[in-house]
């Protein structure tokens, strides 16, 4: 540092008159960095005074990683030499920083005796622009990270171009490449000429939503592989889709196995609708046989003979639980929608009273004809309910009374026996699948779907005592309002 009264005094202040009219801060340092004079603008953006500037090492002007920097090109900065574009970090006297984009040029002091270079620099304030690009930066570096984190191949396409802008290591392709050219080995656009598949981009282009689709690949070696494609839009100020985000995901096992899983279901569905077939047509056989034999059985013999027939009957219900039950584990049931509570209810009140003429069968008040949550199997909750009020009835004459509350948004049905009733310890388990309950020879399995049906539907189930004995069977279903469908 000088102090300011060297034998140059008189052309510093020369050059601080030929740099007082420049627009942007101008100063001028001696081969040893120190200021030999500085501008009006200069003072004014980084709000020093001349005195404590000129005669001070730039250096002290700086931050570190700055002064650092300004000392290195300082010494390249010969009476030849120029500097376009360095950016140096300023400290400003109220304590705060400046970002400056710095040009200077170097010239032979000829009034020196051994002429030494002096500098002329001068800069611009790129504060925010150096803020931005920093921002900029990080956000870059962010995403470059997040990218990197996905197990998955994940890049982005241009939507016009199908070009590969960005990609992460797990993605192995080449940024710059079009994503059919590198994933497919293809020429054109994967929905275009010949053996084409589904493109997310075409249908991102179409919907503006994120879709899905599955693509088959081929690796190095030729095998298959099946894709679940990922895909996304991002879209510019007009609202037009930009580009395209794709993760890619390998189900190639995934999908083997639930191309098993579905040989499997057919498999048993076939296997299952001729077991049932072949066994109803059997068991009908030994129930027209049984029924022939009633007038010819001795009497004392007619118990057996009863019991063989009540047990062929049991066996064909059984058929028809478990073909629901197929139906609704194989998904072979309609899709949840609408049913009429009044036709399910009804036809199989008509079959409870033919099946069992000598049980008591009421209906309390009317059966509302009402539109509820269900589907074709919705007759099967009924018919399970009904019969297990007869079937686990120990009374000589088994009483069912069915009534039905219709309220705004629900409709409930219940149905009371006048049998045993079911124990406190067993209200919360008699739901659960292969629970036989009671005293019942049964396999349980159709208060299971009858549950499983219902919740499925929506509704609630349960069971509480009747009075003054029995049980009471509440199911309670949703309406389905026109305004639902």
């Amino acid at each position: 540092m000088t102090d300011g009264t060297a034998p140059h005094s008189n052309h510093r202040a020369a050059e601080s008159t030929l740099g007082a009219f420049a627009p942007y801060p101008y100063h001028s340092l001696d081969d040893d960095g120190v200021v030999r004079a500085v501008n009006d603008a200069w003072l004014d953006t980084l709000g020093y005074d001349r005195v404590a500037v000129e005669g001070t090492w730039f250096g002290e002007f700086l931050t570190a990683p700055s002064t650092e920097t300004f000392e290195t090109r300082l010494e390249t900065l010969d009476a030849e030499g120029t500097i376009d574009n360095l950016d140096l970090e300023l400290l400003r006297a109220d304590g705060g920083t400046l970002m400056g984009s710095f040009s200077a040029r170097g010239e032979v002091d000829s009034e020196a005796d051994t002429d030494p270079v002096r500098t002329h620099w001068q800069f611009s304030d790129i504060t925010e622009q150096a803020r931005a690009e920093s921002e900029t930066e990080q956000a870059r570096s962010l995403l470059g990270d997040v990218m990197e984190a996905v197990p998955h191949p994940l890049y982005v396409i241009d939507a016009e171009t199908y070009t590969i802008e960005q990609a992460n290591a797990a993605a192995a392709v080449t940024e710059g490449s079009t994503c059919y050219e590198m994933t497919h080995d293809r020429e054109e656009p994967c929905h275009e000429g010949t053996a084409t598949s589904p493109c997310p981009l075409e249908s991102i282009r179409e919907s503006h939503e994120p879709t899905t689709v599955e693509h088959t690949h081929y690796d190095a070696e030729g095998t298959e592989q099946v894709h679940e494609v990922h895909a996304a839009p991002t879209v510019d100020a007009d609202g037009e889709v930009e580009r395209i985000v794709e993760s890619i995901i390998d189900i190639t096992e995934r999908a083997a196995y639930e191309q098993h899983l579905k040989q499997q279901r057919d498999d048993l569905d076939v296997l299952n609708q001729v077991l049932r077939h072949d066994m109803r047509n059997d068991l009908q056989l030994v129930l027209a046989y049984s029924e022939m034999l009633e007038d010819v059985v001795p009497p004392e013999q007619a118990d057996y003979l009863e019991t063989v027939i009540e047990s062929a009957q049991h066996a064909v219900e059984l058929t028809t639980t478990a073909r629901d039950m197929s139906d609704l584990l194989l998904d072979k049931g309609e899709e949840t929608g609408r049913a009429s509570l009044r036709s399910a209810l009804e036809t199989e009140l008509d079959k409870l009273r033919s099946t069992y003429t000598d049980a008591e069968i009421t209906v309390e008040g009317t059966i509302p004809d009402a539109t509820v949550t269900g589907n074709d199997l919705l007759n099967s909750v009924f018919r399970n309910l009904l019969k297990n009020a007869i079937q686990h009835n120990d009374k000589p004459v088994p009483a069912v009374t069915v009534s039905v509350t219709d309220r705004e948004d629900v409709v409930t049905v219940e149905i009371a026996d006048n049998g045993p009733g079911v124990p406190d310890h067993q209200k919360d388990e008699i739901f659960g699948k292969g629970e036989k309950g009671l005293e019942s020879a049964g396999t349980g399995i159709g208060l299971y779907l009858v549950q499983t049906l219902v919740g499925n539907y929506g509704g609630e189930i349960d069971v509480h005592d009747n009075d003054p004995e029995g049980a009471v069977f509440s199911v309670t279903l949703p309406r389905a309002d026109d305004a639902d469908t």
